[in-house]
């Protein structure tokens, strides 16, 4: 490739590149009337808008994560064009530095460039794929301790006595982080929206893949319909939690030595290594290796 034909290129890749920000960063409807005539066009853009949006990649990608793009408040829309603004962003820039660089007469023109560049692009997407994997991995342990915290306190307030909704609302005051807000908004928007508490606690469970919650959901429901206790069910149901909550802490100490002992087993060798080479070298010398 000649530097025209290496400009050519980094000229299409910068464009490309414009326009995959420009279309993150494209701004809602102004109005209702404005997204409905979006929505109700031409049948021909509508379906070449749908079939876009349809894409394998955005299928893929609300398999993937399923409910879980929920919980970091994403979409399988937003989660393409995040990645396919970082593969871009990465593809100008190595093909920009290559074809500096080949202007210079510093790198030889190769046909392995396109490929690195492409490479490069790829794991760039990867890794902006794998880091709305791990924001999804940590928001859903949050939310997860959080609802653990709230059946705990449900099954405190239970056991001095207090009803039902007395008990929701004292776990609802106690609790404090950001995934427990999410909880006390949900259920506190309860009467508001017309349907019961073990409705917004059951939906909750549903939305965020938490069982445990709906069970607590059931039982609440066959208290307020039936009237029988369940300060025993509640208790057992918080045990319960607390056990695989110890499970899960005591799996993720194992991951975190596991993970250690490469680098120890590393720094032990390269320590012996280093204070054997002296002596190793004067055995040499004394033995006129």
């Amino acid at each position: 490739m000649n530097p025209l034909q290496i400009g050519a290129l980094v000229g299409v890749i910068t464009a490309a590149g414009c326009w995959c920000v420009a279309f993150s960063l494209r701004r809602a409807p102004r109005s209702l009337a404005i997204a409905r005539q979006r929505m109700q066009g031409p049948g021909a853009r509508t379906a070449w808008a749908d079939s876009l949006a349809a894409g394998g990649f955005r299928r893929w990608v609300a398999k993937r994560f399923g409910s879980g793009l929920q919980l970091v408040q994403l979409t399988p829309a937003a989660v393409v064009t995040k990645v396919m603004v970082a593969a871009g962003v990465m593809l100008f820039a190595v093909l920009a530095g290559l074809a500096a660089l080949a202007s210079l007469g510093a790198l030889p023109l190769s046909p392995l460039w396109p490929i690195l560049a492409s490479l490069c692009a790829l794991l760039a997407g990867w890794i902006s794929l794998n880091d709305v994997a791990n924001k999804i991995d940590r928001q859903r342990r949050e939310v997860r301790r959080a609802s653990n915290d709230f059946v705990q306190l449900v099954a405190v307030g239970l056991t001095t006595d207090q009803s039902v909704e007395e008990a929701i609302a004292f776990a609802l005051a106690v609790g404090a982080s950001e995934s427990f807000d999410t909880l006390r908004q949900q259920i506190s928007a309860a009467p508001q929206r017309g349907i019961a508490v073990w409705e917004a606690l059951d939906e909750f469970g549903r939305d965020y893949d938490i069982r445990e919650i709906s069970e607590l959901a059931a039982s609440i429901e066959r208290q307020g319909v039936q009237g029988v206790s369940i300060g025993d069910t509640v208790a057992s149901l918080s045990e319960a939690m607390r056990a695989k909550a110890l499970d899960d802490l005591e799996r993720a100490a194992d991951k975190a030595n596991a993970n250690l002992s490469g680098p120890t087993v590393g720094f032990v060798v390269s320590t012996i290594v280093f204070l054997a080479y002296p002596l190793a070298q004067r055995i040499s010398e004394a033995f006129g290796g």
